[in-house]
């Protein structure tokens, strides 16, 4: 396969979850010491109420940090992907990203080429991990691989 996507590199939900879980026991620590430490100046019911507070604002920013920059990150693999293919991969790579799943014959009808240079286009763009070609009928059903739909 020519492309690559770093997603194994990416945080994975169970690490944020985890993130957030030990954010929660590091606050609760210090609320804790606050409240021992803090000779009748603090109540347990506030360091509680600031402990859940700071928990759900940090694990708030943190999921949506999480998925802002997971969609961030597929979309600049998958500009950097498209700038390695010809200007004809390019072409028919967005008509079926367009479309998410399109008939061969039907495609070539959309982007205008014979069926041989089409055939030529979308054997490349196989090859190269971008999608997956499905028998059908006279056919083919072209669809995009997982790597490239996100």
């Amino acid at each position: 396969m020519l492309f690559y996507f770093p997603t194994d590199e990416l945080m994975s939900i169970q690490e944020a979850v985890g993130i957030v879980l030990l954010i929660l026991l590091l606050e609760t620590s210090f609320g804790c010491l606050l409240y021992v430490l803090s000779p009748g100046g603090m109540e347990l019911e506030t360091i509680l109420v600031g402990t859940v507070m700071m928990v759900g604002v940090v694990g708030g920013l943190s999921i949506t940090l999480y998925f802002l920059f997971k969609k961030y990150a597929h979309e600049r693999t998958l500009r950097v992907a498209m700038l390695t293919l010809s200007p004809d991969e390019q072409r028919v790579l967005k008509e079926i990203l367009a479309r998410k799943e399109v008939r061969q014959d039907d495609l070539r009808r959309i982007v205008d080429m014979s069926k041989s240079k089409l055939s030529a286009v979308v054997n490349s763009l196989e090859r190269k991990g971008a999608i997956h070609k499905l028998r059908y009928h006279k056919t083919n059903i072209l669809r995009i691989t997982k790597e490239f739909s996100g």
